[in-house]
């Protein structure tokens, strides 16, 4: 991950802690950060970090996380926003039971849904993918780097000419957690 490539990208709240080495982006959460939103109930979470750019058009954005102490509901990943009430998120997590995921949440006109994939093992480093094209945007993501598994496939009704993309990382239920972004790429 190049320095340089970075400077395109700016932060949506600004994390706890961000520092740099050979491992890449090292970026800690802030306590009780989270992106979810349920007009039902009148429950809304914008105060994850998400470090972003914009993009048009059809395009491509890869991220890569190395996540190697990561517990409850910690969440770092891939992100899409239109605005806070239309976004997409895909990341690495660990339920309560601690047992690895990939969840992926729509959130349209202010209600988020939840869909998870469970992961063998333990899972340390993800990467992902999101493409649009025609309108059209492709989640995938690998624990290798070599085979990726579509995640997920779908439409954002308020969708927009440019939108945000990027990396985004958050820890709902505890203090200091710290991951690695090793890998931001658009195309």
């Amino acid at each position: 991950m190049l320095l340089e490539t970075l400077k395109e990208f700016d932060w949506h709240n600004d994390p706890q802690r961000v520092r740099f080495d050979d491992e890449g982006m090292h970026v800690t959460a802030k306590y009780r950060t989270d992106f979810w939103s349920c007009a039902r109930h009148d429950f809304k979470k914008d105060d994850g970090h998400f470090f972003f750019s914009y993009a048009g058009g059809d395009f491509g954005c890869d991220v890569v996380w190395y996540a190697p102490e990561m517990k409850d509901f910690d969440q770092c990943g891939l992100m899409l926003r239109v605005d806070s009430d239309n976004w997409f998120k895909m990341s690495l997590m660990y339920d309560s039971d601690n047992r690895a995921m990939l969840a992926s949440s729509l959130t349209n006109d202010g209600f988020s849904d939840l869909a998870t994939a469970m992961l063998d093992g333990e899972v340390e480093k993800v990467w992902y993918k999101l493409k649009r094209k025609k309108g059209c945007y492709i989640a995938s993501y690998s624990t290798d780097g070599v085979c990726f598994e579509q995640l997920r496939k779908f439409y954002l009704p308020h969708d927009t000419e440019e939108v945000s993309i990027g990396a985004y990382i958050c820890s709902p239920q505890r203090d200091d957690f710290e991951a690695i972004l090793q890998g931001l790429t658009k195309s």
